[in-house]
């Protein structure tokens, strides 16, 4: 077993669900820390789902919804640390608005 330590590289929220990682092939993926940073002069809400592979985006699936982040702060998801997904889930979110909030991360992949 190998496990290889990953960056999710900080993107842009958009104001519907999007994928910001998929968990590769043969691979289970731990999340070890998002970071959720709000660039506006306003404050604004981010949500993140876990979606098993193949699934979409749904309340069965929320990890945190609606999360308030003052302007200008960062906000810890701590409710992803440890979270596994299998082949091919995703972790997915958005924000009450496009382009305001960033996401950037790290998860560990095992092999």
């Amino acid at each position: 077993m190998s496990v290889t330590p990953r960056t999710i590289t900080a993107a842009q929220l958009t104001a519907a669900a999007a994928t910001y990682y998929t968990a590769p092939a043969n691979t289970k993926s731990i999340v070890k820390k998002l970071t959720f940073t709000n660039n506006d002069a306003s404050a604004h809400t981010f949500t993140v789902y876990l979606v098993p592979s193949g699934g979409t985006a749904s309340a069965a699936n929320i990890l945190i919804k609606d999360q308030a982040i003052a302007a200008g702060e960062c906000a810890e998801c701590y409710q992803a640390a440890g979270q596994v997904l299998q082949v091919g889930g995703t972790i997915q979110a958005l924000a009450d608005a496009a382009s305001p909030v960033t996401l950037p991360g790290a998860i560990a992949e095992v092999v």
